[in-house]
């Protein structure tokens, strides 16, 4: 190395070849300048690729919803034409609309990027949800935009696209949109989406159903926002109302409690058990169901800003899956608004992964609401039989045999005891084997899992009174014809099911018992 000294000039050579030794020599790895050139996708190609996210009609329009809550919107309506051939979509909100410059960035795709400082209503990250949601459903995707009262428009249209390979956004809103915009009175500040050529959406009954469904999940997803006012979704002339997961306004649901996780307690995590299903009537059973039945609505509900992201089920966690007598427990999960990359939220704003740092306190908080779930079903037999004043003798016992389970009709309640002690002894024993050995366990288990609506019911718990009668009485066609044996049998009936719950009408297809020494 040349010798330095001060004062004196130094060779632009020689000053290099010191830095190269002082950077050596600190251990410093010196990146060379590279020649690139730009290789950017084609445009007809790539707008084709990203239709196929995996969005459908609910997601695709939860997409929507969020940049109008970002834009401040109060009032949000979903607008649509079933016509065959002219079929359209649009979402018209009351936000704060936005400017031509505004606009064209709005359909640059990715926009600001998930790496964007966000307002704290901003419910975007990667600056592809407009895009991508709407061109999943259409192929014309036209957004009008006014504030302060000024018009703009910008439009991506794949046919134009493919025409001119090229990333050419179409300017000037067509007469058709403008129509559209009329009839749907969009006419203040604010935006409308506008979704024509509905290639993936349908049209006819297909585009209302799929409208229909999608009205149920936005009540979900956004829920928060509906139950506090800040919020009127409208989806065509109905307005969306909340659908809570948790329905808190159950006196008999459980609140297990809040806990904050994470190193900073940024993670809160609050673990319901909802009522058993028999506190319920019919049309609560219905709308505690939610979307996926009570089966596919168990498991964690993740909330991102208020707005609901993950909706049930058990985030892949080990060991944690749909059960019949797990459905009962939801647990509410609300992320801090930082940690969308620890948590892998998608472009859809639908999955989520759990952080590792965070599955052993979520799947023992799990664990605790899944187990006060199946309790509540335990309790129940529990509380049935206190209730009657002592245990509940049933038709049916379950038994374990070589690690399986099954059942085998119960030889001490009363009505089968009768019969087995009546002539034609070896002939009912053998029906009933006959009956234990053909009981079609799998199908059933099969059935149950796959109308998830269903609820467990004891038998006759809502038939009609004349059919409770009937079946009633062709039970009690058995008993012994002897008074003191038949008046025995008739009082056991008080803790045998189904008689234990019809005391009064047992008693009264049993009249013809006397009342000397053996009473009703």
């Amino acid at each position: 190395m040349p010798e330095i000294q001060s004062g004196l000039p130094v060779s632009v050579a020689s000053l290099t070849l010191c830095m190269q030794c002082l950077t050596r020599k600190r251990g410093v790895v010196r990146q060379e300048s590279r020649v690139g050139v730009r290789n950017p996708p084609r445009a007809s190609a790539l707008l084709e690729s990203l239709r196929a996210f995996g969005y459908d009609m609910a997601t695709a329009l939860a997409d929507l919803v969020d940049n109008s809550i970002a834009a401040r919107a109060t009032q949000v309506r979903v607008e649509f034409s079933t016509t065959e051939g002219q079929s359209w979509v649009a979402l018209v909100d009351n936000g704060k609309g936005m400017t031509e410059a505004v606009l064209h960035d709005a359909l640059r795709l990715g926009g600001d990027g998930p790496a964007a400082l966000r307002d704290q209503v901003d419910l975007g990250r990667f600056g592809l949800g407009l895009k991508t949601a709407s061109l999943s459903q259409c192929r014309l995707l036209t957004v009008l935009s006014r504030r302060a009262g000024r018009l703009t428009c910008r439009s991506w249209d794949l046919e134009h696209v493919a025409r001119v390979d090229d990333w050419e956004v179409l300017t000037e809103a067509d007469a058709d949109a403008l129509q559209i915009a009329r009839e749907v009175a969009f006419t203040g500040t604010g935006t409308m989406v506008l979704w024509r050529h509905l290639d993936n959406a349908g049209e006819g009954r297909v585009l209302a159903q799929r409208i229909g469904q999608a009205r149920v999940r936005l009540a979900m997803w956004f829920h928060r926002f509906l139950a506090a006012g800040a919020l009127d979704l409208r989806v065509g002339p109905r307005s969306v109302r909340a659908w809570d997961p948790f329905w808190r306004k159950w006196m008999a649901t459980q609140d297990l409690g809040t806990e904050f996780l994470g190193l900073q307690g940024l993670v809160k995590v609050t673990p319901f058990v909802l009522p058993h299903p028999s506190r319920l009537s019919n049309q609560e059973l219905d709308l505690a169901a939610g979307p996926r039945g009570w089966n596919g609505q168990q498991g964690f509900y993740v909330y991102r800003r208020n707005r609901l992201v993950s909706a049930g089920g058990w985030l892949g966690l080990p060991e944690l899956t749909n059960t019949h007598q797990t459905r009962l427990a939801r647990i509410e999960v609300d992320i801090d608004q930082k940690a969308d990359s620890a948590w892998q939220v998608d472009v859809r704003k639908s999955r989520v992964h759990v952080p590792p740092g965070l599955e052993a306190d979520l799947t023992r908080l799990a664990c605790a609401a899944r187990e006060a779930s199946v309790r509540a079903f335990r309790q129940r037999a529990v509380t049935l039989a206190r209730s009657r004043g002592g245990e509940i003798t049933f038709a049916w016992l379950s038994r374990q045999r070589g690690g399986m389970t099954d059942y085998v009709v119960n030889r001490q309640h009363p009505v089968v005891q009768a019969a087995l002690e009546a002539p034609g002894r070896v002939a009912v024993e053998a029906l009933l084997r006959l009956v234990e050995r053909t009981v079609p366990v799998g199908l059933i288990a099969i059935e149950a899992e796959r109308d998830e609506t269903r609820t467990p019911q004891a038998a006759l718990e809502r038939d009609d009174e004349n059919v409770v009668r009937a079946e009633l009485a062709a039970m009690l066609v058995g008993l012994p014809k002897d008074p003191a044996a038949r008046g025995r049998l008739v009082r056991a009936l008080s803790s045998v099911e189904p008689f234990n719950r019809f005391p009064a009408l047992v008693a009264e297809l049993t009249s013809e018992v006397s009342t000397d020494g053996v009473g009703r």
